[in-house]
């Protein structure tokens, strides 16, 4: 029960941290369901919805901010949130994504400095 109740809890922060926060991440996520299997070889494990609802409203943000395609916004979060996996586990990354809501309320359009190291080495790769 605890556990089901943080995840909703880390569900909800999520969600209003890439809702707000601006990701800067496009497209509509439209059935990268797939982004779990991606996310199977990280370090570290997040619940699946909580990467849905990432690469979700990543990809919404991408498009609607930067403009880019349904597929690459999508490519983007996942490697994003790929990339955090890799450094740190899902508590930490509720945490920054905690950082990053708060920061992001001065200008809801920029990149919050928080969530940069992570988007950074996938917006130059993706081209």
């Amino acid at each position: 029960m605890v556990r089901s109740i943080r995840a909703l809890s880390i569900t909800l922060t999520v969600a209003s941290t890439v809702g707000c926060s601006s990701l800067l991440l496009p497209s509509q996520a439209k059935a990268h369901h797939e982004s779990p299997t991606q996310i199977t070889s990280a370090k570290y494990t997040y619940n699946p919805q909580l990467v849905r609802l990432y690469t979700y409203e990543c990809t919404k943000k991408l498009r609607e901010v930067k403009g880019d395609t349904a597929d690459k916004a999508s490519q983007i979060c996942q490697c994003s949130i790929s990339q955090m996996q890799q450094q740190h586990s899902q508590v930490q990354a509720i945490q920054i994504f905690t950082k990053a809501q708060a920061s992001i309320k001065n200008d809801p359009k920029a990149m919050p400095p928080e969530l940069s190291p992570y988007f950074t080495p996938c917006i130059s790769t993706s081209g």
